[in-house]
């Protein structure tokens, strides 16, 4: 929409949690982060790295480039059958252990962004 190109990062980021019907604690919760994070995401006190970029693209299937620039549909256009099958297991878990699988996604998320950052490096 021609009207996203002129929001910030940080308000595309609200855009697309209202979206989804969430709240920032149900939002933050599926992305890892503290609460607190998105309000001052939203608030603009804080920016948006590149780490939560890739965190909500992934967990809500926004679509980079709109959330980067605003340019294109808010949410991609993909073959999404293993996260529905992933959806419809989660949601059969006990509370303790969706809070098991959310904190045992966010440290394979922080080893992942490790071996990318050793990469990187060392790379000619």
């Amino acid at each position: 929409m021609d009207e996203d190109l002129g929001l910030t990062v940080n308000q595309r980021v609200k855009k697309v949690r209202k979206a989804l019907k969430l709240t920032q604690h149900d939002f933050a919760k599926v992305l890892a982060i503290s609460q607190s994070q998105i309000a001052c995401v939203e608030t603009q006190e804080r920016g948006v790295n590149d780490r939560t970029i890739k965190l909500i693209c992934d967990s809500f299937n926004v679509n980079p480039q709109w959330l980067r620039t605003g340019e294109g549909d808010m949410f991609a256009q993909k073959d999404d059958t293993k996260l529905k099958k992933l959806l419809a297991l989660f949601t059969n878990l006990e509370p303790q252990y969706q809070d098991f699988i959310f904190n045992a996604m966010d440290f394979f998320l922080k080893m992942q962004d490790q071996a990318d950052r050793n990469r990187a490096n060392e790379k000619p």
